[in-house]
């Protein structure tokens, strides 16, 4: 799969890095580590995306972004499981709760998952139904 970046222009991104590292001191390694690591993503991934630490998106941006719809995002923050902030009307949700969201989601699915894959062993018939709610 293709990169939001070339492998070419990430080439050139870490040799600039490289050189901004032996010819600039004050700049920290930790900083430096960060900058390839996000040259690592771009390259790996097409859909990475890269935004401030204080951004906030509306509720269609968070939705495009969960592959959910806008009512779906409006339905979350009304239940409690995504804060924004603003109105009724225009809502805006922070990255780092839109992050927090996600990861906190990933979570709930694998332990779904797993709780599921305990319940199945040698001696579940196949056409056992499961309910799992």
């Amino acid at each position: 799969m293709a990169g939001a970046i070339a492998p070419e222009a990430a080439q050139h991104l870490r040799a600039a890095l490289d050189e901004v590292l032996h010819s600039s001191p004050e700049v920290p390694a930790t900083a430096l580590a960060a900058f390839g690591r996000l040259v690592d993503v771009l390259e790996a991934n097409a859909d990475a995306l890269v935004f401030p630490a204080d951004a906030t998106l509306s509720t269609q941006q968070a939705a495009a972004l969960l592959g959910v719809s806008r009512m779906t995002v409006v339905r979350l923050i009304d239940r409690g499981e995504l804060t924004a902030d603003g109105g009724v009307v225009h809502r805006r949700i922070s990255v780092s709760e839109l992050a927090r969201y996600q990861a906190e989601n990933s979570r709930r699915r694998r332990s779904a998952i797993a709780e599921l894959a305990d319940d199945i062993d040698e001696n579940t018939p196949p056409d056992e139904v499961i309910d799992t709610r």
